[in-house]
């Protein structure tokens, strides 16, 4: 049976380094990245709903066509509440099972990645919407993830708690 496996977090929590480095270890694996699809999906006309709404249909569709092709695939997707149950129907109808992990830091922690992040990259933060999405993602019923806090592992560590899940 082949596993889908949510990434769930708030920016700077790790997701996209732990998703590739997880990918690895993994055999036939799709990644995919919401902020990959965003930044496909760029263009002036759209409003930020809209990329993000297009970014998630995008996910959803080549999800469905990876487990398709019997692939396991690793999302890399902060999620609001009203999304989580779109991937619990996906797995459902494609008969794979669904890993979902909160990887998580301290509000300050993170802030200070995606800050250093963004200062490599020569992007100003942008602090108001860093909190809205931070409030988003750790707002909705956690009951059904595994919660793996990021500040004091390193990446290799984080992906070994996720392959232990996994395997059990």
């Amino acid at each position: 049976m082949e596993s889908i496996i949510l990434l769930d977090g708030s920016k700077g929590a790790g997701k996209s380094s732990v998703s590739r480095m997880l990918a690895e270890g993994f055999g036939k694996t799709t990644v995919l990245s919401f902020d990959e699809e965003k930044g496909l999906l760029k263009d002036g006309e759209k409003s930020k709903a809209e990329l993000s709404n297009g970014a998630f249909e995008n996910i959803i569709g080549k999800a469905k066509e990876a487990v398709s092709r019997g692939e396991n695939v690793i999302i890399d997707c902060g999620l609001t509440a009203e999304r989580v149950p779109t991937l619990d129907k996906l797995a459902l109808d494609a008969n794979a099972s669904l890993h979902k992990f909160l990887l998580t830091g301290s509000r300050d922690e993170l802030l200070e990645r995606v800050k250093q992040r963004d200062i490599a990259t020569g992007k100003t933060t942008d602090v108001e919407r860093f909190d809205e999405v931070y409030d988003i993602i750790h707002g909705k019923n956690l009951d059904d993830y595994v919660v793996i806090e990021t500040e004091s592992s390193s990446v290799a560590e984080i992906v070994q708690i996720i392959t232990d899940k996994l395997s059990n």
